[in-house]
C-alpha cells in the first residue's frame, strides 16, 4: 500500500467528486522504497552532524545497506508491474532501470564504507554527496509511479473544472514551492475536462519543474486557451512577457514594454526531475487521453487535455 502522502507525490483529491469514480485497481507496493527514502534522508542528516560518532554512524550506514537488496528488488519489479497496468513497456523499463541502477550504486558505495571500518573526512563527504543523489533519484521516481497508477483509473463520471486543475498543489506552505502567475483567460472559468484531478495536477507540477529547472530567477506563468478545434490547453512558460492589450474602448495602443496583467498567483511544489520525467509525463498524458509537450529551448510546456 502507498501509505501517507509526501511532498511532491500527491497534490489533490482523486477527482472533483470521489463518489463519481469507480474503485481503483490494485496499487503497486512501494512501502520498502518509501521507507528506504526515509532512511537515506536520515543518514544524510547523521553524516552532516558533527555530534554523531563513528559507532552511531556505522550502525546507520549498515542499516541502510541492509535495506538496499530489498529496494533494488522492488525497483526492478516496477517494470513488470507497470507494464501489467498497461503502461508503455519501454517507458516502464527506463523508469525501473534508472531507479534500480541508482540503488545498486548506493549499495556498492555503502558496502565499501562498511568494509573499510572507518570513514575519513573525504569518504564522509563523498558518502554525503552520493546519498543526496540517490535520495533525489528515489524521490523523483515515486511520484511518477503514483502518476501512472492514477492513469489506470477509470475516467471520472463528473467533469473536473480547469480551475481545480490549475489550483495550488501545495497543501501547506512549503519552502520548495514556486510562485506561478496565472494569466487571464476568459474561457477557463466555464471549462471542465474529463480527467483525473490528481494526475492532472501532477502533470502541471512536472511542467513547472521543467520550465524552472536551473533558473531560480524569474517567475513561471500559467495560461489556458481553447484551440480552434475545441481542445483545452494549459501552457506553462518562462520567457518574455506579452504586451498588455489596450483597455476596451481605448483608442491608444498599449504602452511599449507594458506587461500582461496577472489573474492571480499560485503556489505550486514542483516534483523532482529525473532523466525519465519528460517521457513519463508524455506517456501518462496519452493514457489520460491528452498530450504533454515540452519545448526545452522555449522553456514552455503545453498540456493538451482530453475533450469532455
Amino acid at each position: 500500500m502507498l501509505g501517507s502522502r509526501k511532498m511532491g507525490e500527491s497534490f489533490a483529491p482523486s477527482s472533483a467528486s470521489e463518489g463519481a469514480v469507480e474503485p481503483a485497481p490494485p496499487r503497486i507496493e512501494l512501502g520498502m522504497l518509501r521507507n528506504g527514502l526515509g532512511s537515506i534522508r536520515n543518514l544524510e542528516l547523521l553524516i552532516k552532524s558533527i555530534k554523531v560518532g563513528q559507532k552511531g554512524l556505522f550502525a546507520a550506514v549498515a542499516a541502510v545497506h541492509a535495506d538496499c537488496a530489498a529496494m533494488i528488488a522492488d525497483a526492478t519489479a516496477l517494470s513488470g508491474a507497470l507494464s501489467e497496468m498497461g503502461v508503455d513497456a519501454s517507458c516502464a523499463e527506463q523508469l525501473s532501470s534508472a531507479l534500480a541502477q541508482s540503488l545498486r550504486e548506493l549499495e556498492s558505495m555503502l558496502a565499501g564504507a562498511v568494509e573499510s571500518g572507518r570513514l575519513s573526512v573525504s569518504q564522509r563527504l563523498k558518502l554525503e554527496r552520493d546519498l543526496a543523489r540517490s535520495g533525489r533519484d528515489l524521490s523523483s521516481a515515486l511520484p511518477l509511479v503514483s502518476l501512472f497508477e492514477r492513469t489506470c483509473r477509470p475516467r471520472p463520471l463528473e467533469l473536473t473544472p480547469v480551475e481545480l486543475v490549475h489550483a495550488s498543489s501545495a497543501e501547506r506552505s512549503d519552502p520548495n514551492g514556486v510562485a506561478v502567475r496565472k494569466l487571464p483567460s476568459p474561457s477557463v472559468a466555464n471549462t471542465s475536462v474529463n480527467v483525473d484531478l490528481e494526475a492532472a495536477k501532477t502533470l502541471v507540477a512536472i511542467g513547472v519543474a521543467l520550465v524552472t529547472d536551473g533558473t531560480p530567477e524569474g517567475r513561471p506563468r500559467l495560461g489556458f486557451e481553447l484551440q480552434s478545434d475545441g481542445v483545452p490547453v494549459s501552457v506553462i512558460s518562462l520567457g518574455p512577457e506579452k504586451p498588455r492589450a489596450a483597455a476596451p474602448g481605448s483608442t491608444s495602443p498599449a504602452a511599449p514594454g507594458a506587461l500582461a496583467a496577472d489573474a492571480g498567483s499560485l503556489h505550486i511544489v514542483p516534483v523532482r526531475l529525473s532523466a525519465t520525467s519528460v517521457l513519463c509525463a508524455e506517456v501518462a498524458a496519452r493514457r489520460l487521453g491528452g498530450r504533454f509537450e515540452y519545448a526545452r529551448e522555449a522553456r514552455r510546456v503545453c498540456i493538451y487535455w482530453p475533450l469532455s
